[in-house]
């Protein structure tokens, strides 16, 4: 149970057997789906010509125009790419756009070197990679420039795969190692009722996504693994798979300190961290929308020690 407040949200979690495959494994997640909620992602709007999305009347590189023609909610996931306007855009953040209404919301620019008119948006195949999507939410924890940190984030994707995209657009890295992730989406197949997944990475976990139900998540299933996968590099294919430290890491997570945030639709916001990691939920109508959770890398657990250390100086000071 995570308990926000004075809501309490349904939160239990069954860890599902394991996949592998070379350096990288995944345990599927499983929660009591939520069918009561009719929920159009953004995907099959667009295919089904419900949803519309747009650059501003006068272009801005951070905020595209969302219109939800639906009946029903229309989600949009953190890290979520659109491709074509005039540059291709990640959601910041994971927003539920009400039905028959039309918003603006912030984006992130994730091919720097086109600023030209290319043909109406649409679902691209990827979302931000991992690295990408840590990086753009530590800069919003921080007070940092998030788009200058998602650029330089793509940049050193480009290097870590020896890749360079005339524009410096972050689907063509991902299109260069098509053949590449290929074997490990075939490997890692859908468990019947799946509703997250839980990354391991060389015998390190690092990180793990939940949505509302297995139908909503079934659109991510190859994207989120493709965004783990295309910033690993292979140090260990002989590791163990330990359940017990991955449901450690999720309890540790439920039972982090949740501080609410400014909603941009119908959903609510939370951060939270703990000594392990970082992350947001997004909840709707008391049930859990997404809720994504990233490990904290070795120097950002030094500065966690750091800054520890100087409010108790500081206190013994006094």
């Amino acid at each position: 149970m995570i308990i926000i407040g004075e809501t309490e949200l349904n939160s239990d979690i069954e860890l599902l057997t394991p996949q592998s495959h070379e350096h990288m494994a995944i345990i599927p997640l499983k929660t009591q789906p939520n069918y009561k909620l009719d929920i159009l992602t953004l995907k099959k709007g667009l295919e089904l010509g419900l949803v519309e999305v747009k650059e501003c009347e006068h272009s801005t590189v951070n905020t595209l125009i969302v219109k939800n023609n639906s009946i029903t909610p229309l989600l949009l996931v953190d890290g979520e790419e659109v491709v074509g306007g005039d540059q291709n855009r990640i959601v910041n953040s994971t927003i539920l756009v009400a039905p028959k209404s039309e918003c603006s919301i912030s984006v992130s620019c994730t091919e720097q070197g086109r600023w030209a008119y290319k043909s109406e948006f649409r679902s691209s195949v990827h979302i931000a990679d991992y690295n990408t999507r840590r990086a753009k939410l530590s800069a919003k924890r921080h007070n940092r420039p998030v788009q200058s940190e998602v650029w330089s984030s793509i940049r050193d994707l480009e290097k870590s795969i020896d890749f360079s995209s005339p524009t410096g657009a972050m689907s063509e890295s991902y299109d260069a190692q098509k053949v590449n992730h290929e074997e490990f989406i075939k490997a890692f197949n859908l468990a019947e009722g799946q509703t997250g997944v839980l990354i391991i990475v060389n015998g390190e976990i690092k990180g793990f996504e939940l949505f509302l139900n297995p139908e909503i998540y079934s659109h991510f299933h190859e994207k989120i693994i493709k965004s783990y996968l295309i910033n690993s590099k292979v140090e260990n294919t002989t590791f163990s798979i330990n359940v017990d430290e991955s449901r450690l890491v999720i309890e540790n997570a439920k039972d982090s300190t949740f501080e609410d945030k400014k909603s941009n639709g119908l959903e609510k916001v939370y951060e939270f961290e703990n000594s392990q990691g970082f992350g947001n939920l997004y909840t709707y109508e008391q049930e859990i929308l997404h809720w994504s959770y990233f490990k904290k890398d070795t120097a950002e657990e030094e500065t966690d020690d750091v800054a520890e250390n100087i409010e108790i100086k500081e206190v013994y000071d006094i």
